[in-house]
Order: C-alpha cells, then sequence, then structure tokens
C-alpha cells in the first residue's frame, strides 16, 4: 500500500503542474505587457514634456519654423516608439486660464500659454494577452507651459 500511495502523489503532482503553469504563464505574460505599455507611457508623457520645454523657448520664430521644430523635438522624445502610431499636437491660448479649446497648431506668443499633447495608440502584443484587450489602447500625454518672454510681452 505504500507504494501505491506514492505513485499517486507523482501523478498528483503532474496534475497540479499542469494545471498551475498555464496560469503561471498567462500572469507572467500580463506583467510583460503592462511593463511594455506603462514604458509606452511614460515615454508619451515625457515626450510632451520635452516638446513643451522646447516649445516656450520660441527657437524658430524668426524662420517660421516653429510649429514643426516642436513637432520634431517631441517625436525626437518618443523616438523609441512607433512614429506612425504617434500623433503630436501643438495649441496656444493668450491668456494663462486656459480656457476653451485654444488655437490649434499655433505654438502662441511671448507669455502665453502652450500646449504640446501627444497620443499614441498602443497595439498589445503578447500571446494570451492580447485577445483579451481591445486591439488598440491610447495612450495620452501633455504638458502646459507659459512662452518666455522672447520678445516684449503684449
Amino acid at each position: 500500500m505504500h507504494i501505491r500511495s506514492k505513485n499517486s502523489r507523482r501523478g498528483l503532482a503532474a496534475v497540479e503542474t499542469a494545471l498551475i503553469l498555464p496560469i503561471l504563464f498567462m500572469v507572467t505574460m500580463a506583467i510583460v505587457e503592462g511593463g511594455n505599455g506603462f514604458y509606452a507611457w511614460l515615454t508619451v508623457q515625457k515626450s510632451a514634456q520635452i516638446g513643451a520645454h522646447f516649445a516656450v523657448t520660441g527657437r524658430g520664430e524668426d524662420e517660421g519654423t516653429r510649429l514643426s521644430q516642436i513637432i520634431t523635438a517631441t517625436e525626437a522624445g518618443a523616438r523609441s516608439l512607433e512614429q506612425d502610431k504617434l500623433v503630436v499636437t501643438v495649441r496656444s491660448w493668450p491668456d494663462l486660464t486656459a480656457a476653451g479649446d485654444g488655437i490649434e497648431n499655433d505654438p502662441g506668443a511671448p507669455c502665453q500659454m502652450v500646449e504640446v499633447a501627444v497620443v499614441y495608440n498602443y497595439e498589445p502584443f503578447t500571446p494570451l494577452i492580447s485577445p483579451l484587450l481591445p486591439d488598440s489602447i491610447p495612450l495620452r500625454g501633455y504638458d502646459r507651459k507659459v512662452n518666455e518672454p522672447w520678445k516684449p510681452c503684449d
């Protein structure tokens, strides 16, 4: 009887392992997917900060390339992400209350509020977890700053 009990325990361990391994694999994949998504979100946030920091300096104002330089600087901050899934918008407000929708595609004048917003469409990639999530998850980040007085303020 003692031998039979030992063999049944071996079979029980194999069954337990077969039941637990898929769950552990899914938890591991969820951790990997969550970490990758969190990294993408942090990158989006940081690229918006980089773009806003560049925007307040007024660089490119005299050449008329300020908006394109802001977008380029923002995209450079997110170079580790897929650029075709990245959308950068710049808008400004004439006063510091930032009330209303603002003026799209305008980085504003000195002493005005400027916002750089970034949207990245994150697509989950890990097996078994991807079917549980939407096809695309929009990750948003933005930063608002007051433009420096590179010229006298109005």
